[in-house]
């Protein structure tokens, strides 16, 4: 089974033997926590973190309460509380608290501690250690108010901490120290907390019958933030506490050497005659000037007119003819005039002529129609169209009468015309029964095409 880290610590007055404690080996070490309280009442006394260090490199830590024991004899005190190998871990005292004054309590309290001991010397865990600790008492503002005084006047007292810091209370205030271990200007992982003197860092109490608070004390910061958040949040209470140790403790910036005033020489004072003041310009002098910009406004001028003469001259034409006699006889040439062009078949010419030579096969056509229509008669083209229409509606069965075609609608084509639903899908017909001249002639053409 492996050692425990934390152990049992006891200490008391034995008649005929005097003062002993466990650690017997040590019992120097420990005497001056009781010889504090020799003038106290019995049974009266306070918290104590201690820690030592002795040959060969150990180092004991010991967190517990001491008080007197004058009943036995004057300047005995009794002692109870756990020891380790190790420094007691700064977050003990606060989480430890509410248990540490009841002696009978103290093998559970070492229990416990053997328990959380991996977590205690973890730092990265005492936040969640922190959490844990009672803040009910800090809810008193009697309390509230000596944990601000003290505070404050423990943070005026500038750096370095060799000496213990005193600080003074009742038996009801002593819940107050906890609080000042860990939000004071010492660093809780090395300061020492107890009821005797002592060297190095740390705080030394002093038990009174009343208490006097210490007079006000100038700070950087206000020190009823760190019991405000401390009341609240124990973790930032704590951070906070450690940022600001953590600026004391950084060396002050070093003051600029100061440069040595440079010396300089007075100057010796020159004195510079005054410029001769310049003659008068005479008149000639002031008519020079403008007399040369007279003579270049004269040049320019000149200048000028000469190059639009020159250009007034090259734009105009040589007017002058030249004439020559030439020996060669002149023939006279006479042209006849062009010969008219033959004339053009027209195209209701031609499309009449077809028809009259190749009619569409079972359709008789009136010649004499055809005739008036070859030879441009007026309105030849609207009557060929109709010749067109006749064709078409014999060709496409909607008209099934044998009566010769002859341009001119009778009232059976015209019904014809009216239901012919190819003649209308054609479209050769505009509205009614007039025919479209050109789509007409264009479907002639092409049923007459070879």
């Amino acid at each position: 089974m492996a050692e425990s880290e934390f152990r049992e610590l006891r200490g008391d007055y034995v008649a005929n033997s005097g003062q002993s404690i466990s650690l017997r080996e040590y019992l120097d070490y420990f005497e001056p926590l009781g010889s504090a309280l020799s003038r106290l009442p019995d049974g009266t006394g306070g918290p104590f973190v201690h820690q030592f260090t002795v040959g060969g490199g150990r180092t004991i830590g010991a967190i517990g309460w001491v008080v007197s024991a004058a009943s036995k004899r004057f300047g005995a005190w009794t002692l109870w509380g756990l020891w380790t190998d190790r420094a007691i871990p700064p977050v003990a005292l606060p989480l430890f608290w509410p248990t540490l004054s009841d002696p009978a309590k103290t093998t559970e309290l070492v229990e416990r501690a053997n328990d959380q001991a991996e977590r205690l010397f973890d730092r990265k865990r005492w936040p969640k250690l922190l959490e844990q600790i009672q803040t009910h008492r800090l809810r008193d503002d009697t309390l509230r108010g000596a944990l601000t005084n003290e505070l404050a006047r423990a943070w005026s007292v500038p750096p370095p901490h060799r000496r213990a810091i005193e600080v003074e209370l009742t038996p009801q205030l002593l819940d107050l120290l906890p609080w000042l271990y860990i939000l004071g200007p010492v660093d809780p992982a090395t300061a020492h907390l107890q009821p005797g003197r002592f060297n190095g860092a740390g705080y030394q109490w002093i038990l009174n019958d009343r208490y006097d608070p210490p007079r006000s004390a100038a700070n950087a910061f206000d020190v009823s933030d760190l019991v405000e958040n401390a009341s609240s949040d124990v973790v930032t209470a704590w951070r906070m506490a450690h940022e600001l140790r953590t600026q004391r403790g950084r060396p002050a910036p070093k003051p600029r050497a100061k440069s040595k005033p440079v010396e300089t020489k007075p100057m010796r004072e020159t004195t510079t005659p005054a410029p001769e003041s310049a003659p008068a310009p005479t008149w000639k002098e002031m008519i020079e000037p403008a007399f040369q910009i007279v003579v270049l406004v004269l040049l320019l001028w000149i200048a000028y007119n000469v190059y639009v003469i020159r250009k007034t001259v090259t734009a105009q034409p040589d007017t002058t003819a030249t004439t020559t006699t030439t020996s060669a006889p002149i023939e006279e040439t006479t042209t006849e005039p062009p010969r008219a062009p033959a004339p053009v078949e027209s195209r209701v010419s031609r499309i009449a002529t077809t028809l009259s030579t190749r009619p569409p096969r079972n359709i008789r056509i009136d010649n004499t129609v055809l005739d008036e229509i070859a030879k441009g008669a007026t309105g030849a083209e609207s009557k060929l169209a109709r010749v067109g229409i006749e064709i078409f509606l014999r060709r496409n069965a909607c008209y099934t009468r044998t009566e010769i075609v002859d341009g001119k609608f009778s009232t059976a084509e015209q019904r014809a015309i009216r239901s012919c639903a190819v003649l209308q899908d054609e479209k050769l017909v505009k509205t009614g029964i007039d025919p479209d001249n050109e789509r007409t002639l264009a479907w002639l053409e092409r049923i007459l095409a070879p």
